[in-house]
């Protein structure tokens, strides 16, 4: 007990020092984390790469810093329940949401009359965790084997995709897909990305954009292909695969993004306790051979930077949800 309360005390200092010398004026408050336990919320079900990666960091961020890291998931309506439960919690760093591009970047647009917070005023961000590229994959019966041949087979028959629900990430790049190419496609949500490949699989559906790692489970069975990754650069996980750019749709960039948020007010110095944890945990070994399982990429930034970029991701996805005219409705 003594050599963890001192190494949190080492660490909490080490965290102050550094904002000290940035010029941040610290508030008077106890020894961060106490013994009480640190509550990361997953703002859905039990099985999804939210809750794995809320479980990842908060394995291997308790470690960090010495502290009962515990998970509780608080699911549904695409995340608003958990995100609204983080977002009235205490501001003393013993709550925190593992958000993500459903909470902090399509929702404050489609959502908003359902939503119960304010993304860009409830929260402190606190860590970029992982990203998992958005992919487009087929039914494998079609014959179909790269997009050319799916513009192709689109024009004299109309595609059905799924994804994993109204206002997720590949429901969006699905229809940016569908606006860029004219193509006649229907969308069919589902509830997760896996009962989308399912779908794709047996044929219900002729396509989906799903996560990475959703596809590349079921891609040995012989019975999806992947097609084309809505990413800047190939993934890791799919060198063979081109990007949308490489397709002939440059700018179709899109993925599954998921960062740590604490409620508004949240100290400093615990804001930079946390993301110091974060940054350790990310480059563990262990947690980037678990991050390569599931097809996704450790994105660390600052909490600085993650404001800047979830920002630019509410504006960039309201202005793609205005120009589509899509609604929950």
């Amino acid at each position: 007990m003594l050599n963890s309360r001192l190494f949190r005390t080492r660490f909490f200092r080490r965290a102050a020092v550094a904002l000290m010398a940035a010029g941040v004026a610290l508030p008077a408050m106890a020894d961060y984390p106490t013994d009480r336990p640190v509550q990361f919320i997953s703002p859905y079900a039990a099985g999804g790469a939210n809750d794995f990666l809320t479980r990842l960091m908060a394995r291997y961020m308790g470690e960090e810093m010495k502290a009962n890291i515990v998970v509780d998931n608080k699911s549904g309506a695409n995340g608003m329940i958990g995100a609204g439960y983080v977002a009235k919690a205490k501001p003393d760093g013993y709550t925190l949401l593992m958000g993500n591009s459903a909470t902090h970047g399509t929702n404050p647009t489609l959502y908003q009359k359902q939503q119960s917070y304010d993304a860009n005023k409830d929260f402190t961000p606190v860590a970029m965790v992982a990203s998992v590229p958005i992919v487009m994959v087929v039914n494998a019966s079609l014959g179909i084997d790269n997009v050319k041949e799916l513009l192709q087979y689109g024009k004299t028959h109309r595609l059905s995709f799924g994804s994993s629900g109204v206002g997720g990430t590949g429901h969006l790049t699905g229809e940016a897909f569908k606006a860029a190419t004219g193509l006649d496609m229907v969308h069919v949500p589902y509830k997760g990305d896996s009962p989308a490949v399912t779908d794709a699989m047996g044929g219900q559906v002729d396509l989906a954009f799903v996560g990475t790692a959703s596809a590349t489970a079921q891609q040995s069975s012989g019975r999806i292909k992947i097609l084309a990754v809505a990413h800047p650069t190939r993934s890791r996980a799919l060198p063979d695969v081109p990007t949308m750019a490489e397709a002939g749709f440059p700018g179709l960039e899109f993925s599954q993004w998921y960062a740590l948020f604490a409620p508004a007010g949240t100290p400093k110095a615990v804001v930079a306790q946390l993301n110091a944890a974060n940054k350790a945990a990310l480059a563990n070994p262990e947690v980037q051979k678990s991050l390569d399982a599931q097809s996704a990429e450790s994105t660390y930034r600052t909490p600085e930077q993650l404001e800047a970029f979830y920002q630019s991701e509410i504006k960039r996805f309201g202005d793609l949800i205005h120009k589509l005219n899509l609604s929950t409705e």
